[in-house]
């Protein structure tokens, strides 16, 4: 919407310069989009203004209605033509009833019509000062009588439609529903064949007009008209903005019915055009008006209280002051008892339908920079994660660490591989779906291992090795009763060789002991212990995998996968999968002050037996040096040449400290010493030297 600055001067004083009027504006919620200088043809140069005008502000798509908003902004008072009080001294002695008859067959659609005529109008070009105000703001002068349509629409915001009268078949306008097939020229050259769905202005025999979009080339005023019917009305929002989309006919008239038109304005708006049609073309109006009214277009009245308003603005408004913002928006204003007020919403203003809306109008027009920061007081509680969100979200930070890559897999899986893994978690039946999307996906999982290794043959597929592949989601059971389970798991799969690396050969591959040592990682930040027994599953080598616990709880498994399962070809894959519901029970939550005191360590060499496991090691030397010891990491295994062939050299790190004191080698040397005669006694180790 294009407003120019001395247009608005005429309805309220400004004395501000454009680019300042412009700030105010924005900061009012009307932003300027563009302040340009328009040279006229005269070589005087006009200032505009270009308004981005959102949806619910459609008063403010015309001179008085940005008038208004300026005044009230800059405080000043406001002056509006007044044509209603000037029109009917103005009629002359032909009644309009005996010059064009009037038929509304959609009343919902067109809630008010009205029609004035005028005689012996002289059509030509229209005076320098009109021709200013519309090459100002980008329209093209056409002749007077189609420019004060456009005048008076820019100025009202009611656009307006001049009919000749002598092409209108039998003197009747009809608002109607068109007929399929219908044919229609616009003025814009364009040939349309209507739907029933548009709404038309017909004459006795055809449309001469979409209504609120554009008129037709069969009713249009020329040199030779000398009657002219005026149309001004009320149409559908939607209705108007359907037909505008479909037929492909934008215009500044249904821009502005779709945003909606003020009800009790129609007749202001005619009535100004009527008048400077006499003044600029001569003619007679024709006495009387036809204005077929469905609706009363009673005002509105909403309840204010002004205590309500401070509390929302934080502001100290007395009930004066409210008073003076409202009814500087042109709002009446009555007041009540206990600071309340009733006030009568103009019929331009559409947008206000609650107390809250005026109150928004108070900030807005207050200024909103006015409004002071007020912080609420109110008690803030800490947002707090499950026990199961903090697994799992330590899980995550300790995969992605160790490298590998998360993914994410739907829910279902083709059912041959949910009875392959059912096993994972000791299932009893699959959970088949009655609406799958594909046979790919027919059943619930139960295991993600099914989804990973499908998504490692694909990336295979494209060259990428290694990979190293993780999920956290869950699998879905049925018990023999129909009971169903859902659990929340963690599953791993690492494949493919060594990255290149200083430190790892690039022959090598990942292993069963890679996949371990991520898990061991895992229970190491959760502060748990866990424990290994031999396992085998029907997806699983029987002895490359394993079961892990912790106490008494099953976790989950890990183990070198069959080659019937493994979905990759010859690689050798390696899985892991948890429960993570388990490891949620069995996870402590204790906390303990960082130790004040330095570490002593030491380092143990041993012989045993290759049927004694490391972890039963670890676990003896913990029991033995308890409470002093604090841990016991293996950091070398070895079996081969210079070693018998029934047994194997295990070097654990030591670490001892107190949190009393600063321990001393006299106390450290004789647990030490306890230590290696408890392995020797107990295991049959030997100090490997």
């Amino acid at each position: 919407m294009k407003v120019q600055v001395d247009w608005l001067k005429e309805y309220t004083e400004i004395d501000v310069p454009a680019d300042e009027l412009g700030h105010v504006l924005t900061m009012a919620g009307l932003e300027i989009e563009s302040h340009e200088t328009v040279q006229l043809p005269d070589g005087e140069n006009s200032e505009v203004l270009e308004l981005n005008v959102t949806p619910n502000r459609g008063y403010c798509l015309s001179h008085i209605g940005v008038a208004r908003e300026v005044s009230a902004l800059l405080n000043k008072s406001l002056k509006l033509p007044d044509p209603l009080k000037t029109l009917e001294s103005e009629w002359g002695t032909v009644a309009v009833a005996d010059r064009v008859a009037v038929e509304n067959l959609e009343p919902e659609l067109c809630p008010r019509y009205c029609a004035l005529v005028i005689e012996n109008v002289k059509v030509g070009p229209s005076p320098k000062w009109l021709k200013d105000r519309l090459t100002a703001i980008g329209l093209r002068p056409i002749n007077n009588i189609v420019d004060i349509t456009n005048f008076v629409m820019m100025e009202y915001g009611q656009p307006l439609h001049a009919f000749d009268r002598d092409l209108l078949a039998g003197n009747k306008i009809i608002i109607r529903r068109a007929k399929k097939g219908e044919p229609f020229a616009s003025l814009d050259g364009t040939e349309l064949k209507l739907e029933p769905d548009a709404l038309v202005i017909a004459d006795g025999e055809r449309p001469v007009a979409l209504a609120g979009i554009m008129g037709g080339t069969n009713s249009q005023v020329s040199e030779t008209t000398r009657d002219v019917v005026l149309e001004s009305a009320c149409f559908d929002p939607a209705t108007v903005r359907q037909g505008s989309k479909k037929y492909g006919l934008r215009s500044d008239s249904s821009y502005r019915f779709e945003r909606g038109v003020d009800f009790n304005g129609v007749v202001s708006a005619q009535a100004r055009a009527v008048l400077m049609m006499k003044e600029l073309a001569g003619g007679e109006i024709c006495s009387g008006r036809v204005d077929i009214n469905s609706e009363t277009g009673k005002l509105k009245n909403v309840s204010l209280r002004v205590d309500r308003v401070n509390q929302l603005l934080g502001t100290n408004f007395d009930t004066a002051e409210v008073v003076n913002l409202l009814s500087q928006l042109g709002m009446k204003v009555t007041k009540q008892p206990e600071r309340s007020l009733e006030v009568k919403i103009p019929s331009f203003r559409p947008d206000l339908s609650r107390e809250a809306d005026l109150i928004e109008e108070i900030a807005r027009i207050d200024g909103f920079d006015k409004v002071d920061t007020v912080y609420p007081v109110a008690g803030v509680r800490p947002v707090r994660i499950s026990a199961r969100q903090n697994i799992i979200e330590k899980a995550r930070e300790v995969f992605c660490c160790a490298g590998f890559a998360e993914t994410i897999h739907y829910s279902f899986i083709e059912r041959v591989y949910a009875e392959e893994f059912k096993t994972a978690f000791a299932s009893e039946q699959v959970i088949a779906l009655k609406n799958p999307l594909s046979s790919d996906y027919d059943t619930m999982r139960t295991s993600l291992l099914p989804g990973l290794l499908k998504t490692a043959a694909l990336n295979l597929s494209k060259g990428q090795k290694p990979l190293k592949l993780f999920e956290v989601g869950s699998v879905y059971s049925s018990s023999a009763t129909g009971a169903r389970t859902e659990k929340a798991v963690l599953s791993a799969i690492v494949l493919g060789p060594y990255e290149l690396t200083p430190w790892k050969p690039r022959s090598g591959g990942y292993d069963f002991y890679d996949l371990k040592g991520t898990l061991e990682t895992l229970i190491t930040h959760l502060h748990l212990k866990l424990e290994i027994f031999p396992d085998s599953r029907p997806f699983l080598v029987p002895e490359k995998s394993v079961r892990v616990q912790i106490g008494d709880k099953e976790l989950g498994y890990l183990g070198q996968m069959t080659p019937e399962q493994n979905l990759v070809g010859e690689l050798d894959v390696y899985a892991l999968e948890l429960d993570l519901g388990a490891l949620e029970k069995s996870a402590p939550y204790k906390f303990q002050p960082i130790a004040k005191f330095p570490e002593i360590y030491r380092d143990i060499s041993i012989l045993v037996d290759r049927s004694v496991t490391s972890q039963k090691v670890a676990d003896l030397i913990l029991k033995t040096g308890n409470p002093l010891i604090q841990k016991v990491e293996l950091y070398d295994h070895f079996a081969g040449k210079k070693i018998q062939a029934d047994k194997k050299s295990l070097t654990f790190a030591l670490s001892f400290q107190s949190a009393e004191r600063t321990l001393s080698d006299e106390e450290v040397n004789p647990l030490f010493e306890k230590i290696v005669q408890t392995l020797k006694s107990e295991l049959g180790a030997s100090l490997r030297e």
